[in-house]
């Protein structure tokens, strides 16, 4: 999405959470942006380590299988969102301002459409099953001003 390189290095100084790139990541994920999503917290993911890149490797999973949802790609959908729950499984506890057991919950109810949808000659999907990430992102944002980072847009 962005080639900006705004964001300070991802270490124990500054955590995934109060990233730009990982932000900017929830932001693309609340507007159905999912292959920009899935950039933007590549880039945060591959730095990251224990339930950090477990979640942050969950939300690409999804980002991914979101993608396929709406082209047509049951088969890779329902295959990431599968890892995705083996990833959510590895987070123990909030992680980037995430909670991931309901997180999984909603996972699930994804995969659960995407077998009944698969079988229907036109598949509709449910909006309300698209889980929103605005939460996370404006606990980053206020979390980065905290900090004395400079502010990201909304």
């Amino acid at each position: 999405m962005s080639d900006e390189r705004d964001d300070p290095p991802t270490d124990d100084a500054l955590p995934a959470e109060l990233t730009a790139r990982f932000v900017r990541g929830l932001d693309c994920f609340t507007r159905g942006e999912w292959y920009d999503a899935h950039e933007e917290l590549e880039e945060v993911w591959s730095g990251e380590v224990g339930a950090k890149r477990h979640l942050l490797q969950a939300l690409i999973q999804l980002a991914v299988a979101l993608h396929h949802r709406g082209n047509g790609n049951f088969g890779g959908a329902l295959s990431l969102c599968e890892r995705a729950q083996e990833h959510l499984a590895e987070v123990p506890h909030a992680t980037c301002f995430i909670e991931p057991k309901p997180l999984a919950a909603q996972v699930a109810a994804l995969e659960q459409e995407l077998r009944r949808q698969r079988e229907a000659a036109e598949p509709r999907y449910d909006p309300a099953l698209l889980p929103s990430f605005a939460h996370a992102a404006e606990a980053a944002r206020a979390a980065r001003e905290q900090r004395g980072l400079p502010p990201l847009p909304r």
